[in-house]
């Protein structure tokens, strides 16, 4: 430290007891000693310099030091001032671009909104809209600010539905309206939600006209799909090896004598022993399928319900596992008993006529050959001739068959009449005309060549071959679809044996076989469009392994899967369970309803797909089980329900949204009268309720400084913890208006301690609102009012409606919290009286209460004994 020299002035006198004397008048030794005195004092002041300048010197030192230290301090003070405000300034910058950051967010989620978007103000006048619904209706954005909501006219039901939704007091709706795009109809699932203290609200739509459109698709589907199954001729069964039936349609059932599938499956439990008449034909037709794996047109005779014979026609086939295990059949059972009836009888008429043919052959041929050697004999012969002939025209007459002698050359010989009525006869004018002169060139020919071929080698053939209608007079067709006489129908078929005979001759017996072709072409064509409703079925069917592996699948099935055919399908899809089902636990669900139930129906599950994708199914099976009751397999269908779930999700939760929203408008009992469609007005008389008025105090002052959004975030904080309390003390919530909240005990339910439990109601109130605080830090108040008396509570209105109450006590519960105090419950005396001996209460005394006088309150203090 630098010392700087203190400067003092000194004055020197002389001493005050010393009097100047004139120099003649002092002695010497009086002037040296005056002198001494001097150097003496000039000695002490020099003493004096010196100590009051060290004194000085430190006092500086101490002066500077104390500065030195201030600066310091100052300076400190100044640069962490200085980063604070650096900081701020950083802070508020960082704040900036977070705001562009998220305002430019919002427009991109904005414009990538597939839906509309649009604000608009209380007085029903667009604010703004996103650039999709401008391009919807071919106008730039800024185009709708301040334009009323309807300039646009393509919905009133958008109109009506935001006119409806200021006028409520919701804060969020939802509602499906029409809607007239580019001159089409459109369906929009509009959601409006209020926000700026309910003076704007924005609103998003949704076009749902695609998925309205799939829904009613998917149901016409079904209907269709039902419709076809249901009435459907032939009947479709899924069958156990043991005998016992997994599914079946209507057609069998009827078949089979009984009144639905249903009483069948339960009735028929063993086909074996209770279907087949002969049980070995049942053991045939097993050992047929377990060979070959498939069987068409497989004839039994069966006894039906009521205990009537019955043929039928099977066409089955056998669904193994991967190793060859039998697992069930299934097919398509034909009832021929008519078709079987009538072959019996043309079996049984040809195997007689060919008997009968064959012994009047060989009785022919001893005469011809007795005449030969017997000329002699001659006239006898032809009288036994003419007595053989005439017999074999009796035959001949008792036949159903025609017969027609031709010679070598394909000429009419002779020509028997038959009393068939399923045949024709030749008219006499033939006898001697060829084949070419009476048929067309191609059957003729066809005659000429097998005449002319029997001739030659001596040996009897069969053919079959069809001659045009117009070549046989006289044949219809019946009621039943039969051909006999006078028929219209372009051909009939025949089966004809034609054997030599002596003289290059020739015998053609021919069998009218027309129907057996039409029963035997209608069995290919049943048999064609089985095959034809399986491949190009639109549901799944399968037959599965009970270890997961499919046996058989048609192509519905592996394209509902993802797969890109059946054989796909089976190959790739090893173990359903742990390969095709989200949840395994659903496979193992499945198989116990099989082995339990033996069938399965409506077993809803989600499946993955090829692609790993999710679809939900419905699966419809039955159990397939040897003679020992072991499960082989079990088959059924499965329909993809993928969109009907989306749809009845979409339907629960607009369900539940819309019961959750009715039971916050309205107490549970009212909301259940009004659900039930309750037509007379709502509206009940109590004649003792407790109602509560509580206010926010201050709460309107403290609205204009904060946000909306933080006013509407504190709002819904403290109702949400009443809404809490009211539900603990069950009292009914009435409504809030602004910052005030009611709610009432005794309704719509009437209870005795109506008065107590809105007492405690208050006393909770109070409790929980010091927790919430107004941006000063200081807690928030409330003021609270009660009353007690009769009012009237009914629902008002028909679409935004409410629950409300009517009344005086309904007045003087309000004024009591508008007269209150803060931080205080004010209750009328009548309410006082009801609570006094359980709750301490003060006195308040007389206040005057607007239209009804001088009233007596009292405040309620807590509770009491």
């Amino acid at each position: 430290m630098m010392h700087r020299s203190l400067q003092v002035p000194v004055h020197v006198g002389l001493s005050p007891k010393l009097e100047p004397m004139r120099d003649h008048e002092k002695s010497k030794e009086e002037l040296v000693q005056e002198l001494v005195t001097l150097r003496q004092q000039v000695v002490n002041l020099q003493d004096r310099l010196r100590s009051t300048q060290a004194d000085w010197e430190t006092r500086w030192e101490k002066t500077e030091s104390e500065l030195k230290a201030e600066v310091e301090a100052r300076t400190a003070a100044l640069k962490e001032s200085n980063d604070q405000f650096v900081a701020e300034i950083a802070e508020r910058y960082q704040t900036l671009h977070a705001l562009r950051t998220a305002k430019d967010q919002l427009e991109a989620i904005l414009e990538a909104v597939p839906g509309t978007v649009s604000w608009i103000s209380h007085d029903l006048r667009y604010l703004g809209v996103n650039r999709h619904l401008a391009e919807i209706f071919n106008l730039p954005p800024e185009e709708f600010a301040g334009k009323p909501l309807g300039f646009l006219g393509s919905s009133d039901g958008f109109d009506g539905f935001v006119q409806d939704f200021f006028a409520s007091d919701a804060q969020e709706a939802f509602r499906e309206v029409a809607m007239r795009i580019k001159g089409k109809h459109r369906i929009f699932l509009i959601v409006a939600q209020k926000y700026d203290n309910n003076q704007a609200a924005f609103t998003v739509g949704i076009d749902i006209t695609e998925r309205k459109q799939a829904e009613e698709a998917l149901r016409e589907a079904e209907n269709k799909y039902r419709t076809i199954f249901e009435n459907a001729v032939e009947g479709i069964f899924q069958m156990t090896p043991d005998g016992r039936y997994l599914s079946a349609n209507p057609a069998l059932a009827r078949i089979y004598g009984y009144a639905s599938p249903e009483e069948l499956k339960n009735t028929l439990i063993n086909v074996q022993d209770r279907l087949y008449l002969d049980p070995r034909q049942r053991q045939e037709f097993i050992h047929l399928l377990q060979q070959y794996d498939s069987v068409v047109g497989f004839e039994s005779q069966i006894r039906r319900l009521d205990g009537q014979l019955t043929w039928i026609s099977e066409n089955g086939r056998a669904v193994r596992d991967e190793v060859g295990n039998l697992l069930y059949y299934e097919g398509t059972v034909e009832d021929i008993t008519e078709r079987k009836e009538a072959e019996e009888q043309l079996w049984r008429l040809n195997e007689e006529l060919e008997q009968r043919v064959e012994e009047r052959t060989v009785e022919l041929k001893q005469a011809v050959d007795q005449l030969t050697v017997e000329v002699a004999e001659r006239e006898r012969v032809e009288a036994a001739l003419r007595v053989s002939e005439a017999e074999l025209r009796a035959l001949f007459a008792a036949m159903t068959d025609i017969i027609t002698v031709f010679d070598g050359e394909g000429r009419f010989i002779r020509v028997v009449s038959t009393n068939s009525e399923t045949l024709f006869s030749p008219t006499a004018d033939r006898m001697g005309k060829t084949v070419y002169d009476i048929f067309p060139p191609e059957q003729a020919e066809i005659f000429a060549r097998q005449i002319q071929q029997v001739v030659e080698t001596g040996q009897t053939m069969n053919l079959e071959y069809s001659l045009p209608v117009s070549l046989m007079p006289g044949m219809v067709q019946d009621n039943h679809g039969y051909w006999s006489q006078d028929r219209g129908e372009n051909e009939v078929w025949f089966a004809a044996s034609v054997s030599p005979m002596p003289d290059n001759c020739v015998i053609w017996v021919a069998r009218n076989i027309t129907e057996r072709k039409r029963v035997v072409d209608a069995m290919r064509a049943a048999e064609e469009k089985y095959r034809s409703i399986f491949e190009n079925a639109a549901e799944g069917i399968f037959q599965l392994t009970p270890d997961g592996r499919y046996l058989s699948a048609n192509p519905a099935l592996a394209r509902m899967y993802g797969y890109g055919s059946p054989e796909e399908l089976m190959e790739q899809l090893q173990n359903v369970g742990t390969n095709l089902y989200v949840d395994p636990g659903r496979r193992d669900e499945f198989m116990r309803l099989i082995e339990r139930e033996n069938a399965v129906s409506n077993f809803d599950s989600q499946v993955y797909r090829q692609d790993r994708s999710i679809i939900w199914t419905s699966e419809n099976a039955r159990a397939v089980r040897d003679e020992q009751g072991n499960l082989l397999f079990c088959e059924g269908t499965v329909e993809d329900i993928t969109k009907r779930k989306e749809a009845e999700a979409a339907l629960r939760a607009e369900q539940e949204k819309s019961e959750n929203l009715l039971l916050n408008v309205l107490p549970g009992a009212i909301a259940q009268r009004l659900k039930q469609e309750e037509k007379n007005l709502i509206a009940d008389r109590f004649d003792e309720v407790t109602i509560l008025f509580a206010d926010i105090v201050g709460f309107t002052r403290m609205s204009s400084g904060i946000s909306a959004t933080e006013l509407v975030n504190l709002l819904n904080e403290i109702f949400s913890r009443f809404d809490e309390l009211a539900k603990i003390h069950q009292v009914e919530k009435i409504k809030t208006i602004g910052d005030s909240y009611m709610v009432v005990s005794g309704i719509p339910k009437p209870r005795a301690d109506h008065a107590e439990a809105i007492a405690q109601m208050a006393l909770d109130m109070q409790g929980v609102i010091p927790h919430f605080q107004q941006p000063n830090g200081q807690p928030l108040q409330l003021r609270i009012g009660m009353s007690t008396g009769p009012v009237v509570a009914g629902v008002i209105g028909m679409a935004k409606f409410i629950y409300d109450l009517w009344g005086d006590a309904v007045n003087v519960a309000s004024r009591m919290e508008s007269m209150g105090i803060p931080g205080k419950i004010q209750v009328t005396e009548a309410t006082y009286k009801k609570l006094k001996h359980r709750y301490l209460f003060e006195k308040r005394g007389e206040i005057q209460v607007k239209g009804k006088g001088m009233m007596t309150t009292y405040w309620l203090i807590g509770t009491g004994h």
